[in-house]
């Protein structure tokens, strides 16, 4: 286990994990705005809040049978059997409420990690007086 999540009880990991599926989930709702017009094209998303339940309860994990082996990552694991494409044209109205709520999101997380490295820098800081 990393030092950093012994410090921070896996949170700092699992915050950075939130972080990679609203990447992701980012990436796809403007695929969905750039293709609106694109005949047959259907719209791409995942549930964010599924996808983080199955990483939180380490599902979509892969036991290693060797050390050697490589280890999936468990958000694209999860991400991976949550995608789906609906039968439906592309709503733009929808799509932008999307990628506003999903940045201011992404923009909140981001700002959760920082306090968590802020309130370490002040331990270490103010430790050394």
């Amino acid at each position: 286990m990393p030092v950093i999540n012994k410090l921070f009880d896996n949170n700092i990991a699992l915050l950075g994990k939130s972080l990679d599926l609203r990447s992701e989930r980012q990436g796809l709702i403007q695929s969905n705005v750039a293709n609106l017009e694109t005949p047959g094209y259907k719209v791409q998303d995942f549930s964010f809040s599924r996808v983080m339940e199955t990483v939180m309860a380490n599902q979509g994990t892969l036991s290693r049978t060797q050390p050697a082996h490589i280890g999936l990552d468990p958000v694209e694991t999860s991400r991976s059997l949550d995608f789906k494409a609906e039968d439906r044209p592309v709503d733009l109205d929808e799509e932008m409420v999307k990628l506003s709520e999903n940045q201011l999101m992404f923009e909140v997380v981001a700002k959760l990690i920082a306090k968590k490295f802020d309130g370490l820098k002040y331990a270490i800081e103010e430790g050394g007086k």
